[in-house]
């Protein structure tokens, strides 16, 4: 009976000595570099081996340029800031990891998994086995590093404060803007008449709405990619064909559709204010063809992305 005791401390006092061992390990590298990079072997310890007291983030990606995968590097950039935040915080610990697995350098991993795409972000937990929401929806929540902070947040309770690299962009596209309006000022004088031109105004708030109402600002905080390429067939994709995704080029294509039906209706308006000219008709009829392909092309677009949608007009 005292032998089984002894034996059973030693092999508690191996496993805690692994344990620690694994945490050194991991708090090591992810001092060099806050995503931290796992082959088969790596994999096998770090995740694999029981029993770990610590939770592990890991991003299955394809970078290599010959993968073409454009959305695994803008995802891979997002999940790097997200990393990086957590890492040179005061309140990192040890209790959370972020890691990798580069499809040419653990494709094992991948079929071990049943992953069949990239990119995928999995979390393993601490304690018991992986559940349905342990995987980050990208399509749903979008590829910002706010939008996995959140999801981690969600799964670990480890709250991170994303923190970004100072951006210049904004304050260059200020200082072009004003200078633009200092310069527009110089030259005009005095005069400011063409501030009281109503079609200057008209004309920025129609941009305004476009802008708008195509999803723009829902792009800027979803961080959604420009379009899809697919890694089989190497077919690009412009319009995303779910409901809750949408792409840049998308929004360029809706906003301009929006803009032609607008340019239609103005068409149809104006034409009757000169009857005495001979084209008001045909500009009458223009408007009208405008307005009913374009908003068959919306209606399109809609139905693309709403599968059960019953209506059309044109096509």
């Amino acid at each position: 009976m005292l032998l089984v005791t002894i034996l059973f401390c030693v092999f508690i006092g191996s496993q805690a000595n692994s344990l620690d061992s694994r945490v050194e390990q991991l708090r090591d590298i992810s001092s060099r570099t806050p995503v931290i990079k796992l082959d088969d072997d790596k994999y096998k310890s770090f995740i694999r081996t029981m029993p770990r007291n610590y939770s592990i983030v890991v991003m299955f990606t394809a970078l290599a340029p010959n993968r073409n995968c454009k959305i695994c590097k803008e995802v891979h950039n997002e999940y790097s800031t997200l990393a990086r935040s957590w890492r040179y915080s005061s309140g990192f610990d040890t209790n959370l990891f972020f890691t990798m697995v580069d499809y040419d350098g653990g494709a094992a991993i991948f079929q071990r998994l049943k992953l069949t795409s990239a990119p995928v972000i999995l979390h393993f937990p601490a304690n018991g086995k992986r559940k349905k929401e342990d995987k980050f929806d990208l399509e749903r929540r979008g590829i910002g590093a706010e939008a996995i902070a959140k999801w981690v947040k969600e799964r670990t309770e480890v709250a991170v404060e994303v923190i970004r690299p100072p951006n210049y962009t904004n304050g260059i596209l200020i200082g072009v803007f004003l200078f633009a309006v200092s310069g527009t000022l110089l030259l005009k004088g005095n005069s400011l008449s063409f501030l009281y031109k109503w079609k200057y105004w008209a004309i920025t708030s129609m941009l305004i709405m476009f802008a708008m109402t195509s999803g723009q600002m829902w792009l800027h905080i979803r961080g959604a990619p420009f379009a899809h390429v697919d890694r089989n067939s190497g077919r690009t994709s412009f319009i995303h064909g779910g409901s809750n995704m949408m792409f840049i080029a998308e929004s360029y294509i809706v906003a301009l559709v929006n803009g032609v039906i607008a340019f239609g209706f103005i068409m149809m308006a104006d034409a009757p204010k000169d009857p005495a000219n001979p084209n008001s008709k045909y500009m009458s009829y223009g408007g009208l063809g405008l307005v009913v392909l374009f908003f068959s092309v919306l209606l399109a677009i809609f139905r693309m992305k709403h599968r059960g949608y019953p209506y059309s007009l044109l096509f």
